[in-house]
């Protein structure tokens, strides 16, 4: 069987790496993949062949003891244009030091050991199980041929006959959340939770507590009883429950950053752990359930309340972001900008920092247009350059915003962020998905606009290609700083708000703050902006600011607590500061400018805005030249709205490096 390319045959059976020149190699791994074939549980390798464990194996696992227990699989050759049925493995690998063997085409491979109990769980009593699986399929120490084969990604996943997504052995009761994940998940899909704002979770929850039986449809109002039931610790049963879900959750799948792609391209989508299957639909609606149960429990009580750890400290504990996030990208109809899949999923990690990266690529709508492609011969710098120059140079001031000083990556531009670190705070502004738009568009909230009219940054002219060191950008500077305020401590409300109430009055002829001006600081202290809105991130609006208002007018700032908060009913409120203060402090700068920096920011940092940006910056100059090293974003009131560059007031060429 060969395939032709101009005068060039090609046999697959030829299609070894052993075999093939590298030139030749290449051209064909264009139109070609690998299938891995699990053979029979009933299979048995042959008796004579004498199996040992390999001196740099690290397992105990029964399978490298026993050579008739090993997994036997074969390779073989396919055509993406038209492949045999096969099964796509969605999973994590998992520590790398601690692997087994499974016989390959009648050889031993050294394989993780989560990939092992994948493909030992998986395996058919009496048939063979195609697979195509990465650490099998694609030779992962040849970095042109791991190149070549992601593009080839995408049409993998989507022709897969259907993408198992493993989570892993059977452990730490997994059953049980399995278990309740199917049922629960499976309820509030046929009740329809959800899916009307009648039917809001928080909404039925508030009814089913504020008015009792009789207020809620019958078999709505039994399930959201019964879910309350479920989710309390008033059992060592319903305890146990939680725990296993909360572990479950916890696990790596949820947050490796290749599943996006995986599950982006799946055709159809079964989750695996043990022995134990839940489907996609069961699956999202029980993550719903989670997250909006959790958040019904702190907006009431507190997330660092004595209450909320005597009752929910668990329920509270269970972390849905992750693979909420996953599926939200599996339901939505791509492809996606760049931008707002590097935002969205920045949490997520990658054995190779690169992948943080390369992984997005096959599902941006973008990424040829911005002129990014995988190339593993590139090192991570400059992986991390190219991106944030390329989204720089095509009007996104996003990098500006996300770098900070936490990375980790020797000689990184401040102005390139880090992608393989997580940031110490949460940007001011989000990424929305505009889906009035074809192609999909990523809009910011919410709507600040520091830079005035001007829609794009400005770059100088001497900024030409990823060796140009500093950036040249247009701004203006608005002054140095001249006092700090103390960076937030978690639950220290009191602390943040006298802070920021002490700065702001040194703004003013008078020691008593008016009621407008401690406003201000009411809204400073969120960075002007309330929690998510269902799909919208609004500014912060008049009647949420006379509700803080009228709860703190009459408070000692410096004895606020979480609870003075929750009592009031402004749960969402602190919500939001401690999203906010996280990773930031107060500050005022030389000209009179109030509002939040970076944590880092130190007494005569530069305050600027530049042309196009939509929020202020920080910046530190150098002491032995005249350029600037990029801090991070601030808001600062008074400003956000254009306010500083009214008149068209003059700018400079400001050098970052």
């Amino acid at each position: 069987m060969f395939c032709c390319l101009g005068n060039i045959q090609i046999t697959f059976e030829a299609l070894d790496i052993g075999y093939l020149s590298s030139s030749l190699r290449h051209l064909a791994l264009y139109i070609q993949i690998r299938l891995v074939h699990v053979l029979p549980e009933n299979h048995r390798p042959p008796r004579e062949r004498n199996f040992t464990q390999s001196e740099d194996v690290n397992s105990s696992h029964p399978s490298t003891a026993n050579g008739s227990n090993l997994i036997c699989c074969t390779l073989s050759h396919a055509s993406l244009d038209d492949p045999p049925s096969f099964t796509a493995l969605s999973y994590s690998w998992g520590d790398q030091t601690r692997r087994c063997e499974i016989l390959l085409n009648d050889a031993t491979t050294s394989i993780t050991e989560n990939l092992e109990a994948a493909l030992r769980n998986l395996r058919l009593q009496d048939k063979l199980l195609t697979l195509w699986v990465d650490a099998l399929c694609i030779d992962q120490n040849d970095d042109v041929e791991k190149s070549e084969q992601l593009e080839q990604m995408r049409q993998i996943y989507s022709q897969a006959l259907q993408v198992t997504a493993w989570l892993g052995p059977a452990t730490d009761n997994s059953d049980v959340a399995m278990r309740w994940i199917q049922q629960y998940g499976g309820l509030a899909s046929e009740l329809g939770i959800g899916s009307r704002p009648e039917l809001q979770l928080r909404y039925l929850l508030e009814m089913v507590d504020s008015h009792g039986k009789g207020h809620v449809e019958g078999k709505i109002q039994t399930f959201v009883e019964d879910l309350k039931i479920q989710l309390s610790q008033d059992s060592a049963e319903k305890s146990m429950c939680i725990t296993a879900l909360e572990l479950l959750f916890k696990r790596p799948y949820w947050s490796r950053v290749w599943v996006v792609q995986e599950l982006v391209n799946a055709s159809n989508t079964l989750f695996v752990c043990g022995t134990e299957k839940i489907t996609e639909d069961a699956l999202h609606h029980s993550l719903r359930l989670l997250r909006n149960f959790r958040r019904y429990q702190i907006l009431k009580v507190g997330q660092d309340t004595s209450a909320s750890q005597s009752q929910t400290s668990s329920i509270i504990s269970i972390e849905t972001q992750h693979p909420i996030k996953l599926l939200k990208f599996r339901r939505a109809t791509g492809p996606f900008p760049l931008i707002y899949l590097m935002r969205s999923l920045r949490t997520f990690g990658a054995t190779d920092p690169r992948d943080k990266v390369f992984a997005l690529l096959g599902i941006a709508g973008d990424a040829k247009a911005l002129g990014l492609c995988p190339d593993y011969r590139k090192s991570c710098k400059k992986v991390y350059t190219e991106l944030a120059l390329a989204l720089i140079r095509n009007g996104y001031h996003d990098p500006l915003s996300l770098s900070d000083s936490s990375g980790g990556i020797d000689g990184l531009p401040s102005w390139a962020p880090d992608w393989s670190t997580k940031s110490c705070r949460n940007p001011l502004q989000q990424r929305s998905l505009d889906r009035s738009t074809r192609p999909l568009t990523a809009i910011l909230e919410p709507n600040f606009s520091a830079s005035g009219n001007k829609g794009t940054l400005e770059l100088s002219s001497g900024s030409t290609g990823i060796h140009c060191m500093p950036l040249l950008l247009h701004g203006r500077v608005l002054g140095t700083v001249g006092q700090l305020g103390m960076a937030w401590v978690k639950g220290d409300v009191g602390g943040w708000l006298q802070d920021l109430h002490r700065l702001s009055y040194q703004t003013r002829d008078t020691f008593e703050l008016s009621e407008e001006q401690q406003k201000i600081v009411w809204r400073t202290a969120v960075a002007d902006q309330e929690i998510h809105q269902g799909k919208t991130k609004p500014r912060l609006s008049n009647e949420k600011v006379s509700s803080v208002h009228e709860a703190l007018k009459d408070e000692d700032l410096s004895l606020t607590q979480v609870q003075t908060l929750i009592d009031a009913g402004l749960g969402d409120y602190y919500e939001q500061l401690q999203a906010v203060a996280q990773g930031r402090r107060p500050l005022l700068t030389s000209g009179g400018y109030f509002g939040i920096g970076p944590q880092e920011t130190q007494l005569g940092d530069v305050l600027v805005i530049f042309l196009g940006a939509h929020v202020p910056h920080i910046l530190r100059r150098h002491s032995e030249d005249s350029t600037l090293w990029l801090i991070g974003e601030a808001y600062v009131h008074g400003v956000m709205d254009g306010e500083a560059m009214k008149d068209f007031p003059a700018t400079e060429i400001i050098p970052l490096c």
